[in-house]
Formats: C-alpha cells, structure tokens, sequence
C-alpha cells in the first residue's frame, strides 16, 4: 500500500470514527457515567496509579539493560527517556515518543544514535515477546471469552517466530538481501539482541505486564464494577491492540470503546465501562506528563524540536565512562 493509500485509509477511518463518536457523544448515557466516577475508591484510584509508575519503571530498566549490552548509559537518564517518551505519545498520535527519547539518551548520556535506535527496536520486540507470554500463559489460569482466542493464536506465532530469530541468529542471514547502508543497522540490532542479553529484560517486560493487569484490575475495583481477573485482563490486551493504530492523541476514545468491547461478555455495562476507560486514563496519562514536564519543562515536550533538529548534545554534559551507575 502506497503512503497516499495508506493516508486515504487513515483519514477514512478518523471520518468514520467522528461520526460514530458525534452519535456516541449525543446518546450515551452520560450523567451515569460521571457518577460512577465520583463514587470511585480514592485509595483504590491511588493504589492503581502507584502499580501504573511501576509498569513505567520496569519499561525503562528493560530498555536500560538492552542498550548496556553496547554502549553505557544511566539508569535514571533511561528512565527520563522512557517517561519522556510515554509523554510525547500521549500528545500525538505519531510515534513520535520514540524519537524523544532517543533525543533524551542521546543529549544525556552521548549513547551513539545507532545504538539508541536499534535498542529501540528491541525494547518493543522484547515488550512484544513478553505481551506473547502472557496471552499464551493466561489460559490456563483464566476463563477468557472467543473474543481473545484468535489473539491468543497470533501471540503464539510471535512469541514462536521471536524465539527461533533469537535463539538461532538466522535472521543475521537475509542481511546479504537488504540495502548495503541498512546492514550496519542489523548488526547493531544483533549485537544487542543475544539471547542472553533478552532474558532480565523480558522478565521486566512480564513485570511490564502486570502492572499493567494490576492498574486495570485495581482501577474496575475502583469504579465498583463486579470485576474479575479474567475481565481486567481481556480490558488489557484489547486495549493494548486496539491502540496500536493510535488514530487519536493518547488513544483517547480508542480505550473507552476497546473497554466496552472487553467487558461486554463479563455482563458490565457499558456506562461502567467507559467510566474505567476515563479514570485509566486519568491515571496513565495525566501523571505522566505533569513528571516529564518537570523533567524537561511544558514547552519543551509540547514542542518536540528534536523532530526539526535531530539528537542534539551538551558540550557541558561529561560523558558516561561506567555501566554500574
């Protein structure tokens, strides 16, 4: 598909979705909704953001320990890149995040630019193997609906092509049929991804995960909606994929909609529902961007200059000479 093609589509599909959500706006039954939010558990709210800080934590340690496998970097500067990022998504619907936090490293900690994009790539293929785990793992605890069956069989293929790519290091052979100037690229990306290099960050990335599960779970108790652990859990992964197109800045409309999908077959109505849908997102982005701004100010992070001027960095700022900060 062509990029006009591709653009036709997207626009096509931004049309669709105002319409649908200018009837929605109108017929919804909007003063429930806004009661159950007021009668929402404060402490339960709380506990949700503090289990939501830490699914931002384990991200951030991940993708630290993939780039130390090449170049040296800080815990904590991978971190303010992680929630920088978070923050950049939240307000585009472009991914324009990874590009601030590649930004981020890059100024701080003078990892090279390569390296900063390559393990970009493997952060996402890693959250990707860990997401994989959980839906093959789930059914075997849980009772999930029809709806989460065929993205069970898709997680088990990712989940079974990432293992053979990364185990056997054939993937290192197609690099004869690509563009000679991309194949620097694929070195550096197989020099980060060995296997022993996945393992600690893809048990983050599970941590990843459920938190995540942790902060859906607590914010339906929140909300007092007759919940369960497999009605939070089918909330996550449909939230999740049904985001990735990200056609509005943060996914908002995206979740509350992917939100009453999931819980639909759990009997929660979809007023409950979309009140969960607020209040998580409430809790995921609001906190996200008062922190990323009072890492790197509001006018910066609402006006992303590294996509104009590329990586930029301080002569001031020393150079990091340890991988144990």
């Amino acid at each position: 598909m062509t990029r006009k093609a591709r653009r036709i589509v997207r626009v096509s599909l931004v049309v669709v979705g105002g319409i649908v959500a200018g009837f929605v706006l109108v017929r919804f039954p909007w003063h429930a909704t806004l009661a159950a939010l007021v009668g929402a558990s404060l402490p339960l709210l709380l506990a949700a953001l503090a289990v939501n800080l830490l699914s931002l934590v384990a991200k951030g340690w991940a993708w630290n320990l993939l780039l130390r496998r090449r170049a040296p970097n800080r815990w904590i500067v991978a971190q303010e890149a992680n929630l920088i990022g978070c923050a950049a998504n939240s307000l585009s619907v472009s991914l324009v995040g990874e590009a601030a936090r590649v930004n981020h490293l890059v100024s701080r900690d003078r990892v090279p630019l390569e390296i900063a994009m390559a393990s970009i790539v493997w952060a996402r293929a890693v959250e990707a193997l860990g997401l994989a785990l959980f839906l093959l793992a789930a059914p075997i605890f849980l009772p999930l609906p029809a709806i989460l069956h065929g993205i069970h069989l898709g997680a088990g293929i990712v989940f079974g092509a990432v293992l053979a790519i990364v185990w056997t290091g054939r993937w290192l052979k197609f690099s004869s049929i690509i563009p000679v100037r991309a194949r620097s690229v694929v070195a550096t990306m197989a020099s980060i991804g060995s296997p022993r290099s996945l393992v600690l960050p893809t048990l983050l990335a599970l941590a990843n995960w459920a938190a995540q599960w942790g902060t859906y779970h607590l914010t339906l108790l929140a909300l007092h909606v007759p919940t369960s652990l497999a009605s939070s859990f089918t909330a996550l992964v449909l939230c999740n994929v049904g985001g990735v197109a990200r056609l509005t800045p943060g996914n908002v409309g995206i979740t509350q909609a992917a939100m009453v999908i999931a819980l639909l077959p759990f009997g929660i109505s979809p007023t409950h529902a979309v009140a969960a849908g607020l209040a998580l997102q409430g809790l995921q982005i609001i906190p996200v961007l008062v922190l990323a701004a009072a890492t790197v100010g509001w006018q910066v992070l609402s006006t992303p200059a590294w996509l104009r001027r590329g990586p930029t960095r301080t002569a001031s700022e020393p150079a990091v000479t340890s991988r144990t900060d």
